[in-house]
C-alpha cells in the first residue's frame, strides 16, 4: 500500500520568506542580519572526516532554515567561476559548500511545501539601497563594506545584509508576479 502525503503550498509573506547573500568567508548573510560563519575544514584537514563534518553542518543549517521559512531567496551564482576568479578566495569558496547547501535547502523546502527562489545573477543586490531603492554604482567596488545612501540618508548600510534584504525583496516580487 503506497502512502502519499499531500503538501499544501505555503503562502508568500515577508514572514515566511528570507533572503540569503553568499559569503565567501562564511556561508551566508541573511536579510534578518544574521551571519552564518563556516568552519574552515579545507584549511584544517583534507581528509574524509572534514568532508563528513562539513556535510553534517550543512544538513543542520539547511534543516534549521527550512523549518523556519517556506521561501528562501538566493542569488543564482556561478560558484566555479567565483572559485577561479582572482579574488584570492578560491579555497574559501570551495571550502564552504554553498552549492551543496542550496541543493539541501531546495529539497527540504519542497518537502515542506516551500520553494528556493533564485534571483538573477546580474540583479544589483548590493548596489540598491534596501530602504529606498536608490542604485549606488560606487558600491560595485567590493572593498566598500558599509555605505550611506545619498538619496534617503540611511547611514552605515552593511553591504552584505543590504544585499540579502534586496535578494529577499526581489524573490518576493518574482514569487508574486
Amino acid at each position: 500500500v503506497a502512502y502519499e502525503e499531500s503538501i499544501s503550498p505555503a503562502v508568500v509573506t515577508k514572514e515566511t520568506t528570507i533572503g540569503l547573500d553568499y559569503k565567501s568567508d562564511g556561508l551566508y548573510v541573511s536579510s534578518e542580519g544574521d551571519t552564518c560563519g563556516m568552519p574552515h575544514y579545507f584549511r584544517q584537514s583534507a581528509d574524509k572526516l572534514a568532508k563528513a563534518q562539513r556535510k553534517d553542518f550543512l544538513q543542520k543549517k539547511s534543516t534549521e532554515i527550512a523549518n523556519q521559512y517556506s521561501f528562501v531567496c538566493v542569488e543564482d551564482l556561478n560558484m566555479k567561476a567565483m572559485a577561479n576568479r582572482g579574488f584570492g578566495n578560491g579555497k574559501a569558496t570551495l571550502d564552504n559548500g554553498y552549492g551543496m547547501f542550496l541543493t539541501m535547502l531546495d529539497y527540504k523546502l519542497r518537502d515542506r511545501g516551500g520553494q528556493l527562489i533564485k534571483v538573477g545573477r546580474f540583479f544589483p543586490s548590493s548596489q540598491l539601497c534596501s530602504h529606498c531603492g536608490f542604485k549606488n554604482p560606487l558600491v560595485k567596488n567590493l572593498s566598500i563594506r558599509h555605505w550611506d545612501c545619498p538619496n534617503c540618508g540611511t547611514t552605515g548600510i552593511d553591504r552584505d545584509v543590504n544585499a540579502a534584504k534586496n535578494i529577499k525583496k526581489e524573490g518576493i516580487r518574482l514569487l508574486t508576479a
